[in-house]
């Protein structure tokens, strides 16, 4: 986990001790707190990425928290936000929107009397999202990517996505893997993906894994059916390029596959805001290609904003799936999504699916949303994938 500090806001100094020592019972230390809002607010203000996130109260006299997460949206502040106090359904969802619109990252809503599990599953929380920047990576060089990249090792791995109702495999995501002769591990994007982005050479992966999982199609339609589809991962940035689409569209029609049964997925941590950027989604459903939001719930795309956009799917971020079973928060976000997205005829994925409660959770209590995660299936290279599928088919007919 990141050394930045944690910052606890509450005009209880009682509250504030208990907090803390929650914190230090859990193993951080990194923690100030603040019975008084606008000092914290000032410290913050003058060193905005020194901080890892606020927990903030949110009935207080002079400043309540919703006023704390307008000033922390005016700074442009990164971190995560988590409001502690009780709220019902309908306060929660509205808070989550207006976080969106401010541009901050509610995680989390931890009701009173404080308790040490609610801090840790917050803290969870804020680990997936941090391991999602790819911190903790060994970064590739440019050079030795570059390699890679002309020795053509960029390899396609597979993860299914699953119909929760008939255990169907709906669909396949395409994931970038580096596979050096002579090495048992494959290179994971971690340790490559920045590089490609700081060094323009993402659209090089991007295409030979396109090449290479479009060759693989006809096989994976025999195994798979008719109607699966495959999804792969474009970065905002390379939604600039206006070319792109009609480039993907020719490398399609070359290969004899319908654009239908491709699926974009863009990821919703950076926002789409550049007119080049919403010409290319545009211009993607006008070929036929499916469009999907990926990693919903670390960026800043509120719900309503989903209405206007041209997606045709929408994945759910595992940080908003992680503990669902007894998380408040992540239910009320999360159903909130099953209500609108069969509105807007679009298909909803819970990814990063990691434990049984939460699996047998969304099963019960969400319907219109399917899954994808480690519990259910890694990603696997194309022989691997074939030899998971046929055992999964005969587990589900025992």
């Amino acid at each position: 986990m990141s050394n930045k500090q944690i910052v606890v806001i509450d005009d209880s100094k009682a509250m504030l001790v208990t907090i803390k020592s929650m914190f230090l019972e859990l193993g951080y230390t990194n923690v100030v707190t603040s019975s008084d809002p606008e000092k914290a607010l000032q410290n913050i203000r003058n060193n905005p990425q020194h901080y890892l996130a606020v927990f903030t109260d949110l009935n207080m006299p002079n400043l309540d928290g919703m006023a704390i997460i307008k000033e922390l949206g005016s700074i442009s502040f990164k971190g995560g936000i988590c409001i502690i106090s009780q709220m019902e359904t309908r306060v929660i969802r509205l808070a989550s929107e207006i976080a969106k619109q401010h541009r901050v990252h509610l995680i989390g809503n931890i009701a009173k009397p404080v308790d040490l599990n609610c801090i840790k599953q917050v803290m969870t929380k804020l680990q997936q999202i941090e391991e999602r920047k790819f911190v903790h990576y060994q970064k590739m060089s440019k050079d030795e990517l570059k390699e890679c990249i002309e020795q053509n090792l960029i390899t396609p791995y597979y993860q299914p996505k699953i119909d929760t109702h008939n255990s169907q495999v709906k669909g396949l995501e395409v994931l970038a893997r580096i596979c050096k002769p002579g090495t048992p591990n494959a290179i994971l994007p971690g340790a490559f993906i920045p590089t490609a982005i700081q060094f323009d050479l993402i659209n090089n992966i991007t295409l030979q894994i396109i090449k290479k999982s479009l060759k693989a199609f006809p096989a994976l339609t025999k195994e798979f059916g008719q109607n699966i589809s495959l999804s792969i991962n474009l970065s905002p940035s390379q939604l600039t390029s206006v070319e792109l689409p009609k480039k993907l569209d020719h490398i399609l029609k070359k290969a004899g596959v319908e654009n239908s049964r491709i699926i974009l997925e863009i990821t919703e941590e950076f926002s789409l805001k550049t007119t080049e950027q919403l010409e290319s989604l545009n211009r993607f459903r006008m070929l036929g290609f499916g469009l999907s939001l990926d990693d919903f719930g670390t960026g800043y795309t509120n719900i309503q904003q989903l209405r206007s956009l041209p997606f045709t799917e929408v994945k759910i971020d595992r940080s908003l799936i992680s503990n669902i079973h007894c998380d408040k928060f992540n239910q009320v976000v999360v159903k909130s999504l099953t209500e609108l997205c069969p509105e807007l005829d679009m298909r909803l994925i819970a990814e990063g699916i990691e434990n049984v409660d939460d699996l047998t959770y969304l099963e019960i209590n969400m319907k219109h949303i399917d899954m994808q995660g480690f519990l259910l299936c890694t990603p696997k290279p194309f022989d691997s994938l074939i030899r998971w599928y046929h055992s999964w088919n005969l587990t589900m007919t025992n």
